[in-house]
């Protein structure tokens, strides 16, 4: 067993640790994909690492090209790193292929893309891939195909009735799963084999030799089957399992260390960037949120026990979606969680509600007027509470830097932003409403009127807003939102306090400061205000830790959501957007002004989401749920090379045939059945159209494509979908 069941991650760790015991300097290389849920993972071992003494160095890599580059300066010629760690990257591709896996190295792969590339899982010991509970779970009969396929006996019929030859070939099976493919010591096993069986054929009465031959075509039939299960297992396509960051945190438990508060954050920001990316589905975003929710209860047991309630005779019929913008149907587990966080009743489990509490900043009771010091100071024009007459306090209060359980508007960050840009420029009320219309507009006035708002209000800084208009806000908008195709404008969340002054910040904003900063470069130069001297990935990283980055990395992402919009609404009036028989199509133009932002995948999949959801609201029921195919131009170094990013999206709710539908494999806890096809469809396209093409950023949907090449490269994708 090479994979490492989701009981047993401290195994993994000890491993690393020992072989740093024995090494004065770095011995922990760490590859890491620049992506938000890799960087919460990176935060939460570092601080193992820190705690256990174990010096390491940090490498940020966007494609398995830089791997094994980096492997090259790194690895291959340093004899101090004994191990490798691979966090969100390495699980679809072989890692021997970019990895020199010398004796006495470690490599621990904690990724959340899928499928497993299997030689990862079960071929060897070196290779460490931390098991959701999937592989456990549902991928035993794969196990046994990869087995057979690999370790079976290659002269498909041997007559191995003998005991003595059954010892042998399991004696063989365990030396070979030991060498690394390719190798002297295992090509030398497989010469050694051939010549026992060649040995053992010489002499072989006719009824032997006649049930061999019945064996062998048996030993054919079973191999063509699993030969086919394999085949189907890969071709189901890409989704994404546990996060990177969960997996640490379980990591950190099973080592016998307590989360804390900065872990727990970390570890819930990291997998709500699956929930706002649409890597996961509804059930899948409902399992985080449960589990998560356990955690933050453990440490903030006070904050975690207070939450919005809105009148169940509000509650609308229809269903929630299962991410920002998304439009999949919502089933009865997620659901019932959304009630539970909305503080509906019928929840046996709901804690008692605190009386007396500010819903929008739960630490800070509201004191009656005659008792606040502060007020009563206020009113009598004083400076101190001598001047006044006061007594002086003699209770501290203390800052609040808590997490706690919210329920969360689908209007991006609202909280740092006026009502009027967080449903102007948030995906899910712009397509809903099209307020890039005259009508659109109009329809979001109307709204805002009924949600008791007048337009200076809702032009004001959220923050600023009265406790008691945000309360209405959330109820009124749970009451009316079905009126305006938003009933599922409600979902459940988390938030965290950094003290006085600072505001509240969500997970899923904070995921998208932290995507900003990594394209920084993008947007930084035209916010003078803005100094970041690290480059986008360790600004990103800091900003899990440092609040004035933070901030500027929410700057940045409302700058790239007016850019996502702006550009989405441009496209759409000039119909650049293409609908083919089988999927949409949308290049971006190198003239386009803000082309450059959409070099990143990150940016490109969030103007691809708009895109798509837009025209789904406004399309015809054959067309509503096609996949989507986006390309922007990368900037480079060199102006002869002209690439393209291409990414593909599948919708979540999208229809897929493909074989072995029932088999255990198709099953995924946090993805269910949605799958991205476009992974393994590119990859064969490029190769039948000779086109030079690498894939991008660990997804093998996202893929970087000459210019010139992509007309051909579209006119194949079409006939092979």
């Amino acid at each position: 067993m090479v994979y490492v069941p989701s009981t047993h991650y401290e195994d993994a760790y000890r491993r690393i640790a020992d072989n740093a015991a024995t090494t004065a300097g770095a011995s922990v290389l760490l590859f890491v994909s620049m992506d938000a849920d890799a960087l919460c993972a990176l935060r939460i071992l570092t601080s193992l690492f820190k705690r256990d003494s174990i010096a390491h160095k940090i490498v940020p890599v966007s494609n398995y090209a830089e791997i094994s580059s980096m492997n090259q300066t790194l690895v291959a010629q340093n004899q101090q790193i004994k191990s490798i760690v691979f966090l969100n990257c390495g699980a679809q591709t072989d890692v021997q292929d970019f990895v020199t896996l010398r004796d006495n190295l470690v490599v621990m792969v904690i990724d959340s893309h899928r499928p497993f590339n299997l030689y990862n899982v079960f071929w060897h010991e070196q290779v460490q891939c931390l098991d959701d509970g999937d592989v456990e779970k549902n991928m035993a009969e794969l196990r046994e195909a990869f087995n057979d396929i690999e370790f079976g006996d290659s002269s498909s019929g041997e007559d191995n009735s003998d005991e003595s030859e059954d010892e042998a070939s399991d004696q063989d099976r365990e030396s070979r799963i030991g060498h690394k493919r390719g190798s002297s010591e295992m090509l030398g096993d497989l010469a050694k084999h051939d010549r026992l069986r060649r040995k053992r054929k010489t002499d072989m009465d006719p009824e032997s030799f006649l049930r061999m031959q019945q064996q062998k075509a048996e030993r054919r039939d079973a191999r063509a089957v699993h030969q086919q299960m394999i085949q189907a297992y890969y071709a189901q396509g890409s989704y994404h399992g546990q996060s990177c960051a969960i997996s640490t945190l379980m990591l950190a438990e099973q080592l016998g260390h307590p989360p804390s508060l900065d872990t727990v954050w970390w570890a819930v920001v990291g997998a709500t960037s699956q929930h706002v990316l649409q890597h996961i589905d509804s059930d899948g975003y409902a399992e985080v949120v449960r589990r998560m929710r356990d955690l933050v209860r453990r440490v903030c047991p006070t904050a975690s026990n207070t939450r919005l309630n809105i009148d169940s005779n509000a509650r609308s019929s229809n269903a929630p979606e299962s991410a920002l913008g998304s439009s999949a149907t919502v089933t009865s587990s997620s659901q019932a969680l959304l009630d539970s966080q909305l503080g509906l009743p019928g929840q046996p489990d709901d804690p008692p509600q605190r009386e007396n509490i500010d819903p929008f900043n739960p630490y800070l009771e509201m004191i009656p007027e005659d008792e606040d010091e502060g007020y009563l100071r206020a009113r009598a024009g004083a400076a101190s509470n001598g001047e006044a007459g006061l007594l002086t306090s003699s209770k501290n209060i203390e800052q609040s830097v808590a997490i706690s359980e919210s329920t969360e508007l689908k209007f991006l960050l609202l909280r740092h932003w006026s009502l009027t840009n967080a449903m102007q420029f948030s995906p899910y009320v712009a397509t809903r409403l099209g307020t890039w219309s005259s009508k659109g507009r109009s329809r979001l006035d109307l709204l805002v009127a009924k949600l008791g708002l007048s337009r200076a209000e809702a032009q004001a800084p959220f923050l600023h807003l009265d406790p008691e208009l945000k309360l209405q806000l959330y109820r009124k908008m749970h009451a009316i939102g079905a009126d305006y195709n938003m009933a599922d404008s409600l979902y459940a969340g988390f938030v965290r306090d950094y003290g006085w002054r600072k505001s509240r910040v969500s997970a899923s904003d904070m995921v998208l400061a932290i995507l900003a900063l990594l394209q920084k470069d993008a947007w930084a130069g035209e916010y003078e205000s803005i100094h970041i001297s690290a480059s986008g990935f360790f600004a990103a990283y800091d900003s899990l830790s440092q609040f004035d980055i933070l901030r500027a990395g929410l700057h940045g992402a409302q700058h790239l959501q007016r850019l996502v919009v702006g550009q989405g609404i441009s496209m759409l009036e000039r119909q650049a957007v293409k609908t083919l028989r089988v999927f949409r199509l949308a290049i971006l133009g190198e003239l386009e002004s803000s082309s450059h932002v959409f070099g990143s995948p990150f940016a490109l999949r969030q103007l691809a989401l708009f895109l798509m959801q837009t025209l789904r609201e406004r399309s015809k029921s054959a067309h509503a749920r096609l996949p989507f195919i986006i390309a922007g131009p990368i900037a480079q170094e060199t102006p002869e090379v002209d690439k393209l990013m291409v990414l593909g999206i599948t919708p979540m709710d999208y229809p897929l045939v493909r074989p072995h539908m029932d088999a255990p494999f198709n099953r995924s806890t946090y993805a269910g059945e949605s799958r991205n096809h476009f992974g393994i469809v590119f990859e064969q396209v490029a190769s039948e159209v000779g086109a030079e093409a690498k894939q991008g950023f660990f997804d093998s949907s996202v893929m970087e494509i000459r210019r010139s090449d992509m007309s051909a490269f579209v006119d194949k994708l079409r006939r092979h979908l």
